[in-house]
This record gives structure tokens, C-alpha cells and sequence, in this order.
């Protein structure tokens, strides 16, 4: 699975910020930017949509809980998807054209792996750089 575009339709800081994720030979990205760009919220952003917008989340102080949302088209396999993430107990994700998506929509591309999981793996954030430095 990879990420084409991801949405910040109401999440956040942001409000309908499309981050367009091409494709190119060597398909890496490395996002940078000044404090406070939103760098660290498009990382939760990515565990958000795979995993649920957690109960409390920080992310819902200029857009109230019932309206948050995030998006995203990805592509896996040869097909490509967009899905959206309300923050909802029941049937949070969608398709563009509000029909319901299975719970496990996410798990033919990301299998069983965790939040936590995920997060070690792809989510290094300064805090995690510190630590593993420690623990050399």
C-alpha cells in the first residue's frame, strides 16, 4: 500500500489540506519544515486514519470531534481507493460518496499490525530518535 494523496479535510490545524504524494522511481518522502508546519500532524494523522482517531484526541481543538476527518487515496495491488476517517464510533470510514466501509478495509494492505506497531516502525518522531540513541 502506498499513499497517492492524503487529506486534512478537518483535522487539526488544517482544514481541506491535500498533501499529494507522487510516485517516482525511488518512491520516498521526507517531509520537512519549520516548527509548528504540521509535520508531527500528518504523522498522527497517517496512524489516525489506518487505526481510529483515538477517544481524546489533541487534534479536535479547532474542529469539534463530530467534525473531524481525514482522508486519502491509496493504491495497492493495482487498484487505487479513497477512503475518509470520521471520528465516529460506528462506521468511521467512508467512501467520497458517504457509503460505509468495512471496519477491516485497511487490512488487506496493512495485516494485522498494531497502532503500536505501526508507529515504531514508520512513525519517528524527535522523542523516539532520543530514546533509541539512549538505549545504543
Amino acid at each position: 500500500m502506498r499513499f497517492q494523496r492524503l487529506d486534512l479535510i478537518r483535522y487539526g490545524a488544517f482544514a481541506n489540506r491535500p498533501v499529494l504524494l507522487p510516485a517516482h522511481s525511488v518512491d520516498l518522502h521526507i517531509l520537512v519544515g519549520p516548527n509548528e508546519a504540521g509535520k508531527s500532524t500528518l504523522r498522527c494523522a497517517i496512524s489516525d486514519l489506518l487505526f481510529g482517531i483515538p477517544a481524546r484526541t489533541p487534534f479536535a481543538f479547532l474542529h469539534a470531534y463530530d467534525d473531524m476527518c481525514i482522508g486519502a487515496v491509496i493504491e495497492g495491488e493495482g487498484t487505487s481507493s479513497e477512503v475518509r476517517r470520521l471520528k465516529r464510533n460506528r462506521q468511521p470510514l467512508r467512501a467520497p460518496d458517504d457509503t460505509p466501509l468495512p471496519d477491516n478495509f485497511f487490512a488487506a494492505h496493512i495485516g494485522t499490525a498494531t497502532r503500536e506497531f505501526f508507529e515504531s516502525t514508520f512513525g519517528l518522531d524527535h522523542e523516539r530518535l532520543v530514546q533509541g540513541g539512549l538505549a545504543i
